[in-house]
């Protein structure tokens, strides 16, 4: 009998990831269930920026509720900028997202008392499509709170220039999430950069942006199932 509890035990310890780290569980373990907030958000990218309020219990598209300066004040790329803002904000700041992009064998390099930093290839998330082959060629590193699992930052960059596609290279490419706790514990993205450099069809492109997000604020529930 304890011959075959022994057994019993090794072969489930074999089928256990060998980098099954208890703070990477308790990051994904995290619940994304929780308040709505609404929220402002700066966009800046070197030729304009933008503030925006966006309410995520509206509809698709029609989330950013008020924007500065006005779209209809807006003219050529500005008004372009202002336009896909408009029709693409979603409102998912949170950073629990990042984990879908975090492998189970990630290495803990570091920590402090309170932190565990992470580093790691990142996986491709399930709407990267087409662009998810270009994940190998990234580093990642993630700063996560030991206590409770919330992600506190998140980095992607490239060590070096690398060809996503045939007819396209990547120069350079870094992007940087700093995480803050909002009221209800989970952590949201604060502020975000991305710097992206190279070519495509032979034409340069080059975009740099961040964005800050601020004054959350809880939205009253009201109706069944509300979140």
């Amino acid at each position: 009998m304890r011959r075959q509890l022994l057994a019993s035990c090794l072969l489930l310890a074999a089928a256990l990831p060998a980098s099954a780290d208890t703070v990477l569980q308790k990051a994904r373990a995290m619940s994304k269930d929780g308040p709505l907030y609404t929220f402002d958000m700066d966009v800046r990218d070197g030729a304009d920026q933008f503030r925006m309020t966006v309410d995520p219990s509206q509809p698709k598209g029609q989330r950013v509720t008020d924007m500065t300066p006005a779209l209809a004040s807006l003219k050529g790329d500005a008004a372009k900028k202002a336009e896909r803002l408009q029709a693409r904000t979603e409102g998912d700041i949170w950073c629990s997202g990042f984990t879908e992009n975090i492998p189970a064998d990630a290495k803990r390099t570091s920590e402090t008392a309170k932190t565990a930093t992470f580093s790691f290839t990142p996986l491709p998330g399930k709407d990267d499509g087409q662009m998810g082959d270009a994940f190998k060629h990234l580093k990642g590193t993630a700063i996560i709170d030991k206590a409770t699992g919330g992600i506190l930052s998140y980095e992607m960059s490239s060590p070096k220039a690398f060809k996503p596609a045939a007819v396209a290279k990547v120069d350079r490419f870094s992007l940087k999430a700093t995480c803050k706790a909002a009221p209800d514990g989970r952590t949201h993205v604060e502020t975000f950069a991305l710097d992206l450099k190279g070519s495509a069809l032979m034409k340069p492109f080059e975009q740099s942006e961040t964005r800050r997000v601020s004054n959350l604020t809880a939205i009253a529930q009201s109706g069944f199932g509300t979140p």
